[in-house]
């Protein structure tokens, strides 16, 4: 018989191996999670290099090409407009965040104004492949270099190590970058690579011994022989990673250093987790295994605010729009007008007309800049009644709370879940014809022309069946649907951004009996796109806006004779309203009066109207009368719907985007009393239920509202590319009035 040889463990062995096991799966996936969060910097930097490919050679040549030594070049690289405009503005605000920091350091008589050399040192936390000490150095030996003149620069770029050691690989490989930075200077542990004015060192910043010590040893022995030295430390979207346990200490320890300034650019969520762009944020990084950490701690701008109080004097703080709307009007000479320029160089270069999904994107992004010293803030709180600055005083809270109104609730319509991916389309033209909401083209992949009824009897989405589809309009979005008397009235819209239809169609949905019904072209306007349309008789649809650029006023208003088949523009009385897109306008046949609100003019910029205008139509002298009657943030849309309820007692306004503040689950929607005076009634909120209750949070951007009886209203179609985190689009929602 063989032998049995019982093996002994020693006592404790067994937990000792199962701990080193753990350990050593622990270590296993911190190492792939750090990965994937190094991963994020592939993505980003192809965006990025579609900036500068498409961008800097006319806007800002200065700036070079430094990203296509960090970026092969590829055809399929060029991203959307929208995202695009997105890192445009995501760099643009952290230079010149930067540059005014270091012209306030010395030309409005911060610390640095009284050394004797001028040391600028810029830390770049988790700086990935970003190239700006490149752009920065190139620009600073340029003949032009106002905000770089006496400057003796210092650029740390600190990373992890793995990454560090492939940017330092592909330095080497640039003969230009190699020539800008110039050799090494000496040999040092700390740093992979060692010149004059650049130095990149790899470390784990959740490793906060090792980034004490890096500091420690650059900054107590400064170049600057008055211990003067100006040090901007910069986090794009890298300590944003990290658990606030460990982000925080990296502003501490950086809050320390003389004379030291903070950037930081990160996410935020001023309508919460359940905000529909912000979970398909939060879903985007968790899915990529490198969830956002910091976002849920510090969720709004006032949190952010308090969180860099505890670390430095002062902080100021901007979403990204507000930095496109006055860091860009800004200029880093005395000129005023080279912000706007700026924004019209851009238009020329790319056509762009998603601003309510940049608007989105901009919201949930902030620039926040922190210092010990008062006189370097940048931003000019006299020039913007919205600017957050935390400096020992409360901030002023921009969204007002409003009363919620009992009396119109929004709800889910669960019917509707086969064939949903119908509605999957943006911007289309809709309105109501029978108890069924017909929903016109819009944008999808590309443009579409397809007919979507939605059946609300029925509880059913299908397409609508087209006799002769060489009668079909041609596909567009932007457009608008109307119903006058049975007719459903197209008009307009747009392909491109400046390809702007002029063609009016006609649906005849009198008979719902007919299998296959057809369009038919019955008439032209001047091209319009992003205009309102309302029924105002029973053969007449008023038509305003949307009017391309320079345009006649004379045709601003006009309306159109669906028997006639002709347009009369009408005059114009009363207060200035000028060529909006995108604005709401309702009407109330009984009792010959509408009202416009929302919408934007100058398509660079966008301005938006703030403003609640009451009209009135003479039909016998082709007349419009306009009085301003309100004015209020929540009128300041764009892409807003609207209807009158409760017999035209009462406004409902449904969705779009502010550009002044995001719209909440309590602002998104909102009513207005207008049967005293607009201007002293007071908004209500109508709640739209978070969580569990409603698992598709609505993204009320390019939808369309139709009427299904007086007491309901049926929400359909609309979405948005929310930046570079997938769609959103919507499901079917009931308001019940």
């Amino acid at each position: 018989m063989p032998t049995t040889i019982k093996q002994h463990t020693i006592p404790g062995q067994t937990s000792k191996q199962s701990q080193q096991k753990r350990k050593e799966k622990d270590q296993r996936r911190k190492h792939y999670d750090d990965q994937q969060v190094q991963g994020t910097n592939n993505s980003s930097i192809v965006s990025k290099r579609s900036v500068e490919k498409l961008y800097f050679p006319k806007v800002q040549p200065e700036l070079g090409t430094w990203f296509s030594h960090f970026v092969p070049s590829s055809k399929k690289d060029r991203r959307s407009p929208a995202i695009n405009r997105g890192y445009w503005i995501r760099m643009e605000s952290i230079r010149r965040t930067v540059y005014k920091i270091i012209e306030k350091s010395w030309r409005e008589g911060g610390e640095c104004s009284a050394a004797k050399q001028r040391v600028v040192n810029v830390v770049n936390l988790g700086c990935g492949f970003d190239p700006l000490p490149f752009q920065m150095l190139s620009m600073r030996n340029g003949e032009d270099c106002a905000w770089g003149n006496g400057c003796d620069f210092n650029f740390f770029d600190i990373d992890y190590p793995d990454l560090v050691d492939e940017k330092l690989s592909l330095i080497k490989k640039s003969n230009e970058i190699e020539q800008l930075i110039g050799d090494g200077v000496q040999k040092d542990s700390m740093y992979k690579l060692n010149t004059n004015n650049y130095k990149l060192i790899g470390c784990d910043l959740k490793n906060l011994s090792q980034y004490q010590h890096i500091v420690d040893q650059l900054f107590s022995k400064s170049k600057d022989s008055n211990g003067k030295a100006l040090t901007i430390f910069i986090a794009e979207v890298s300590l944003a990673y990290m658990k606030p346990e460990f982000a925080n200490p990296v502003i501490e320890i950086s809050s320390k250093v003389a004379n030291s300034n903070f950037i930081i650019l990160e996410q935020i969520m001023p309508d919460g987790a359940n905000n529909a762009f912000a979970t398909k944020m939060l879903y985007h990084f968790a899915h990529l295994r490198s969830p956002i950490q910091c976002v849920e701690s510090y969720p709004t701008k006032s949190q952010q605010l308090q969180r860099f109080k505890q670390y430095y004097n002062f902080a100021e703080v901007r979403n990204l729009f507000e930095n496109w709307k006055w860091l860009i009007d800004g200029s880093e000479s005395d000129d005023d007008n080279e912000g706007v320029g700026m924004k019209q160089k851009l238009m020329q270069v790319e056509e762009f007309d998603e601003w309510e999904e940049f608007i989105l994107f901009c919201q949930h992004y902030i620039v926040l800049h922190a210092t010990n010293d008062a006189k370097q803030l940048v931003y000019d709180d006299k020039l913007v009644p919205d600017f957050s600055v935390d400096t020992g005083n409360e901030q002023k809270q921009k969204n007002d709370v409003f009363e919620v109104d009992d009396e119109v609730k929004f709800s889910i319509d669960e019917r509707f879940e086969t064939n949903l991916d119908l509605l999957q389309v943006k911007f289309p033209a809709c309105d109501s014809l029978n108890g069924k909401v017909y929903v016109q083209g819009g944008l999808k992949q590309t443009r579409t022309n397809e007919t979507v009824v939605v059946d609300y009897a029925a509880g059913t989405i299908g397409r609508q069946q087209i006799k002769d589809e060489h009668n079909l309009p041609q596909p567009r979005m932007c457009h608008s649907l109307t119903n006058v008397c049975g007719d459903l009235i197209l008009v307009g819209g747009r392909t491109r951004p400046n390809d702007v239809n002029n063609d009016v169609y006609k649906f005849d949905g009198r008979d719902s009996t007919r299998i296959g019904q057809d369009w038919t072209r019955i008439g032209q306007d001047s091209p319009r796109q992003r205009h309102a349309a309302v029924a105002v008789r029973c053969d007449q649809v008023l038509l305003f806006g949307g009017l391309l650029e320079p345009s006649h006023t004379t045709d601003l208003f006009a309306l159109f004779n669906t028997t006639t088949n002709k347009i009369q523009p009408l005059e114009i009385r009363g207060d200035y309203i000028g060529n909006l897109y995108s604005a709401a306008m309702v009407y109330n046949q009984d009792k010959n009066e509408g009202y416009i609100y929302g919408g934007f003019h100058e398509c660079q910029e966008p301005k938006v109207n703030d403003r609640l205008y009451k009209f009135t139509i003479d039909y016998e002298n082709f007349q419009i009368r306009l009085d301003v009657v309100g004015q209020h943030l929540m009128f300041a849309r764009i892409g807003s719907q609207g209807q009158l309820i409760h017999n035209g007692t009462k406004l409902l306004i449904v969705g779009g985007v502010c550009s002044e503040t995001i719209l909440t689950h309590r602002t998104n929607i909102v009513t207005l009393q207008l049967d005293n005076n607009p201007a002293a009634s007071t908004f209500k909120s109508v709640d739209i239920p978070l969580g569990v209750s409603l698992k598709h949070p609505p993204i009320l951007i390019g939808f369309g509202l139709a009427p299904i009886s007086e007491h309901l209203s049926l929400i359909v179609g609309g979405g948005a590319v929310c930046y570079s985190f997938g769609s959103c689009y919507n499901c079917v929602y009931r308001l019940e009035y």
